[in-house]
């Protein structure tokens, strides 16, 4: 199909548009579009001049779809039309709404009202319907920062905070209190990172701990509440028709959804659910956007995004209106967009702040519109620039979007990770071992995540616990600084680790070494060496990989049941006291010694099986001697009794004399 035609199909409406990248690549920050945040608190203790903003979010309500709410570390908020041009390059006018950083601003659906979240431990109701900002309400229970709010999927009066202290509140705005307002449900130590037995010891851990922070809150219907939190690793799912309050044990989620990767920076900034509210996406302290079905709240992510990094729970991240993308902040100084159905790198980056990229929001009216908001106390509007080159372009182009290409999954991760697992970027599934591709992996480069060699390798267990592909194991892998093929020549001095324990003491040698002409064992077995002649390998003194290396060398020990008969058995001293007192006695009567007479020619026993038990604790088994030769066992034994004086043994076994009573 023509590209002339897939246009006129979709003018006429009977096309869906699939996705609008060459928008994105034409997104730039014009030098109007910069703004220098909310005017700062001149009576604040801490006074500073250019306050960073930390929220953001376009209004809801159809018809003001446009305007922008902004809130700032001095407790300021403010409103922004996008579509009017101010002047630029200068702080909004705010109204002082807190005494303390605001974290969070929810618009009331369907209503020009807002709530904020702010770290003076409260949330208040705005009413900013008319020319001035006005307070309608304020809730004051949590105990801690109030980090997050959010209302209730097309509800206008009830919404939930969530707090450093731990708890999860749920307001109701038409609930009448007559003195103090309180919240409906709450949700006490949501995210509890450990047991507590008493009131003294959970008022400690409340005042210690900073990993049970609530730090991202999504309805996903009426009565289901997902909650994350700064470090358990955990997004919990909570059945609000469930009154937690009056429980006073921790409580029990109906769904939970585990950390399932390998960093100990576990943690969630900010909770997303899709229009169609099926897909959640969380973006984790690990610098990945997890992706998960809560339509059947299966534990193992969908997808993953990652290529930016995400340092501070400051670091936000928003969807476009239809769900198609999703933009996040980034604290190397940059923005980027992912596309919803290509998980894995970004396609576009935004690149014009000078410091980190916090909260991020996407105008859902009229063109792709972006707001970004920076450490360096500006905030920026993206908007479809223009196709043709414009004059003065290097100083009216304040910011420009870039194409993301082959974007090397590893090039920002700068992770704290366990002692003895490194960052996986493959997902651990199982998958055939002929198999040179792995089943739902993360997309992206393939080629670099496994040439990447500096301290971010992909690791693989060698306890098999997952596969090796057979790329993989003639790559090989690195560990502690050398690198380690799985196919590589073994040199003779390399040492190995002993399977078994009673094998530990026997010698190194092998099945498959080099022959030596010193050793008489090794002749005539050529036929258990390589197909490779013995002559190529002592030339370059290199022994092959042998699949029996960690096997018992039977031929060694001289226990090999397919020994020739002129093969001597090997004789150990440490016997048991039985076979030394018989030894003894047949050197004292014979004037032989065993060890000569077990040497001779006559002598040709069959070598013993070897036992499981260790050569050098197990007595020499010797097979039985001719019937002639070997004297009975009772002849090493004394008969004393009343009417026994004297013990005679003859040199025939079967002739024992005895005196009878």
């Amino acid at each position: 199909m023509s590209l002339v035609r897939s246009i006129v199909e979709r003018e006429k409406g009977s096309a869906l548009i699939r996705d609008y990248d060459i928008a994105l690549y034409r997104l730039k920050c014009y030098q109007d579009d910069v703004y220098r945040g909310i005017t700062p608190n001149t009576n604040a203790l801490d006074f500073n001049p250019e306050p960073p903003v930390f929220a953001c979010r376009f209004c809801i309500t159809e018809g003001y779809q446009q305007i922008i709410a902004l809130a700032n570390e001095d407790g300021k908020i403010a409103l922004q039309d996008t579509s009017i041009k101010e002047v630029y390059n200068q702080p909004l006018e705010g109204t002082q709404a807190h005494c303390n950083a605001i974290f969070d601003v929810a618009w009331m659906p369907g209503e020009l009202k807002l709530v904020t979240a702010s770290g003076d431990h409260t949330a208040r109701l705005w009413d900013v319907s008319g020319s001035e900002i006005r307070e309608i309400d304020h809730f004051h229970a949590h105990t801690r920062s109030v980090k997050t709010a959010v209302f209730r999927y097309q509800d206008q009066a009830v919404f939930a905070t969530g707090a450093r202290d731990g708890s999860i509140m749920v307001w109701d705005i038409r609930a009448n209190h007559c003195e103090q307002r309180k919240p409906d449900n709450c949700i006490a130590n949501a995210h509890n990172v450990g047991t507590m037995g008493n009131v003294r010891q959970r008022r400690a851990l409340n005042q210690a701990s900073r990993a049970q922070s609530i730090t991202g809150l999504a309805f996903q219907d009426d009565v289901t509440l997902l909650s994350c939190a700064a470090g358990d690793g955990l997004i919990k799912v909570w059945d609000l028709r469930k009154n937690y309050t009056v429980h006073k044990k921790d409580p029990v989620a109906k769904y939970t959804m585990n950390y399932t990767g390998h960093s100990t920076r576990n943690g969630f900034s900010s909770l997303l659910i899709c229009p169609a509210r099926i897909t959640l996406y969380a973006s984790c302290m690990d610098n990945i956007i997890y992706s998960y079905n809560i339509s059947s709240y299966n534990p193992k992510p969908i997808a993953e995004f990652y290529g930016h990094q995400n340092c501070t729970y400051y670091v936000k991240t928003c969807l476009s209106p239809d769900g198609r993308y999703i933009a996040s902040g980034s604290s190397d100084e940059l923005a980027y967009i992912w596309r919803t159905n290509k998980p894995g790198a970004p396609i576009v980056q935004l690149s014009g702040h000078t410091e980190e990229v916090t909260c991020i929001a996407w105008c859902s009216v009229g063109e792709t519109k972006i707001v970004t908001c920076s450490d360096d106390s500006c905030h920026r509007i993206w908007r479809v620039g223009y196709e043709h080159k414009i004059d003065n372009e290097e100083v009216q182009i304040r910011g420009r979007a870039e194409v993301v290409l082959n974007k090397n999954p590893l090039e920002n991760l700068k992770l704290e990770t366990t002692p003895t697992v490194t960052r996986r970027w493959v997902a651990s599934q199982e998958c055939t071992p002929g198999s040179d591709t792995t089943p739902n992996a993360t997309p992206g480069p393939s080629s670099d995540v496994s040439n990447h060699t500096e301290g971010n390798q992909i690791q693989y267990n060698m306890n098999n616990s997952v596969k090796r592909s057979y790329c993989q194991m003639l790559m090989g892998s690195w560990s502690e600084g050398k690198f380690k093929s799985i196919l590589s020549p073994i040199q003779e001095n390399h040492e190995f680790i002993a399977k078994r324990a009673h094998l530990e003491n026997r010698g190194a040698r092998r099945l498959f070494s080099p022959s030596h002409d010193n050793n008489p064992l090794c002749k005539g077995y050529e036929s258990d060496e390589p197909s490779t002649s013995s002559s190529t390998v002592e030339s370059k003194n290199v022994v092959l990989f042998s699949p029996t290396l960690n096997l018992p060398n039977f031929v060694i020990d001289g226990t090999a049941p397919h020994l020739l008969q002129m093969s001597p058995e090997k004789y150990k001293e440490n016997v048991d006291w039985l076979t030394r007192i018989r030894r003894e006695k047949f050197e004292h009567r014979s004037g032989k010694s065993i060890s000569e007479k077990l040497s001779s020619p006559v002598y040709n026993p069959t070598p013993a099986r070897r036992n499981s038990r260790s050569r050098s604790t197990e007595p020499q088994k010797v097979t039985k001697l001719p019937k002639s030769s070997v004297p009975s066992l009772l002849n090493f034994f004394k008969l004393t009794g009343k009417h026994c004086e004297t013990n005679t043994c003859c040199d025939d076994a079967d002739a024992v004399t005895s005196t009878e009573s």
